[in-house]
């Protein structure tokens, strides 16, 4: 868990100009219903939210054949800084509703937390444990399997393929509404 010692290279190459988060037990992500990194929740100048989106990539990469992130959101971004509350990607406050965990969901947080307690410890063994619970418990959180992954580099690339692959035909990022009107 180097947390900012990890992201800071790209913080840096990127010349970030806004706040950034970096989250490493996931407290904003559980907060927000957020299962993949980037996302990003819009929340305007008063505080509240007005849209909660998967996949806040910035353009579309290439990883071999496979091609991920998007270019659609950065320009909804601009809309936004520019447009101000007249963009019409913005979401009317009272229509956002963050969905409740499940019951299995809702374990798999502390368990998460736990395995990171005990990594922290130097317990790979227990981190390992409570984290394979975590992703039993709520296997549509990549964060919670990239956690894990993160400290076996050598296999991180192999499992996120494999599990990209088992997804069929359901999406790696969820489809952002409201894509069909106009940005500048």
């Amino acid at each position: 868990m180097e947390g900012l010692k990890a992201a800071a290279p790209w913080y840096e190459q990127a010349g970030i100009t806004f706040v950034g988060l970096v989250d490493v037990n996931h407290t904003i992500s559980a907060l927000y219903n957020l299962v993949n990194v980037p996302s990003a929740v819009w929340i305007d100048r008063t505080g509240k939210v007005r849209r909660i989106d998967e996949g806040a990539y910035a353009t579309t990469h290439k990883n071999g054949d496979f091609e991920f992130g998007r270019a659609d959101y950065a320009p909804m971004v601009v809309n936004w800084a520019h447009s101000g509350d007249a963009s019409p990607y913005l979401k009317d406050a009272k229509q956002i509703k963050l969905k409740a965990p499940d019951k299995e969901q809702a374990r798999a947080e502390p368990a998460f937390r736990l395995g990171n307690y005990f990594q922290s410890q130097g317990n790979e063994d227990k981190a390992d444990e409570y984290w394979a619970l975590a992703q039993k418990l709520n296997p549509d959180s990549w964060n919670y399997h990239r956690q894990d992954w993160s400290y076996t580099p050598e296999e991180a690339g192999r499992n996120w393929v494999k599990k990209v692959e088992s997804l069929g035909d359901k999406p790696y990022y969820k489809p952002i509404e409201g894509l069909d009107t106009k940005t500048d």
